[in-house]
């Protein structure tokens, strides 16, 4: 071998070393992939844009993002039961309980939740099974330039949506729906019933349908009121707030005289999740400061961590604070759970005929 050609040997095997070595490198740093099912609507353009990207960063993963509905995002765990593809499931409380009955869900490792600490109690759920990631109180939210145009005085208690003036001008989401859920057994409430008795709210119900053109199902009711079809529904203090810092479009909020239901969104790791690991750093990474810095001034939710400093004008607008929390109607999911397909198929039968 001459020295020519023994140079260029050891030089292909340097080169080759070196190619070896690079795409190992590659390989190490190609991002893991995790999926998430979460809201939809203006939540899902909050989240991937001010939540996901710092936390895609930390941990050099991509995340992939299912948007839906409560109901809906159980019904895609069901059918994945035996050979999970989701991660993280988002749920309402409501929502997240039947979940974790139909053994859906998994407890996150204490371990991996440092951030855990500066999480309201209120928020913290039983053996450590998700966690609350946002508060919200269920309310009234209406128009009131449509409403002064038409005469009316703001609406102050649950049965203001039977007002005949209101016809056609009424938005509430189906029985499927935490909102829609919710609007029956407060209107139960505000009728002298309960729990254990839904008939006045069923008979109220359908005093508020004759005003409802269409019964959502998707959770959000920006694009009802921004059509001008909708003057008054049924949402929460965070998502009209967000829609307002959103869009400037005058939309306010009322807390019923009678009460309003505190709603927690929540994150949940998927039982037999693929990347159990990511979806524990998901949850303590949703629930920290930062992230609830930007839940609070950007999303315009409730924080739950403790941390989190919002100027007054903020705070007015959204649930801040265990005080605050503690305030709202607190529903016994696991009844209502139980009840639920009983007033749904009545629903069905004399509601949305």
């Amino acid at each position: 071998m001459t020295f020519t050609s023994r140079t260029m040997t050891a030089a292909a095997v340097v080169l080759t070393a070196l190619d070896l070595s690079a795409a190992g490198a590659l390989a190490q740093d190609a991002p893991r992939q995790m999926t998430i099912a979460c809201y939809a609507a203006g939540i899902q353009e909050y989240v991937e844009g001010n939540i996901l990207p710092d936390f895609e960063k930390q941990h050099n993963v991509k995340v992939s993002y299912l948007p839906g509905v409560s109901l809906a995002t159980i019904s895609k765990l069901q059918a994945q039961k035996d050979n999970p593809q989701i991660d993280v499931a988002c749920l309402d409380d409501g929502p997240r309980e039947q979940a974790k009955a139909m053994g859906l869900l998994q407890a996150t490792d204490p371990a991996r939740m440092p951030n855990l600490a500066k999480v309201y109690d209120v928020a913290k759920m039983p053996d450590n099974i998700g966690v609350g990631c946002a508060v919200f109180g269920v309310g009234i939210v209406y128009n009131p330039e449509a409403y002064q145009k038409a005469g009316l005085t703001p609406p102050k208690s649950w049965n203001d949506l039977a007002l005949p003036e209101l016809k056609g001008h009424v938005i509430a989401d189906t029985i499927t729906s935490t909102y829609g859920l919710d609007l029956l057994i407060m209107l139960s409430r505000a009728n002298g019933g309960g729990l254990d008795n839904m008939e006045p709210g069923f008979a109220k119900m359908k005093e508020v349908a004759a005003n409802v053109p269409t019964f959502d199902t998707t959770a959000d009711l920006s694009s009802f009121f921004q059509q001008g079809e909708a003057w008054v529904g049924v949402w929460t203090n965070g998502e009209a707030n967000g829609y307002r810092m959103k869009t400037g479009f005058p939309m306010e909020f009322v807390y019923p005289e009678e009460g309003a239901p505190a709603l927690f969104a929540t994150a949940n790791v998927v039982k037999g999740a693929p990347n159990a690991d990511l979806a524990d750093a998901f949850l303590n990474y949703l629930v920290g400061k930062d992230a609830q810095q930007i839940v609070g001034e950007k999303i315009g939710f409730g924080p739950v961590n403790s941390e989190v400093v919002l100027a007054p004008e903020q705070a007015a607008n959204v649930t801040y604070g265990a005080d605050a929390a503690g305030k709202l109607v607190q529903l016994d999911w696991a009844v209502i759970n139980e009840k639920r397909p009983e007033w749904t198929d009545r629903w069905n039968r004399e509601i949305e005929r």
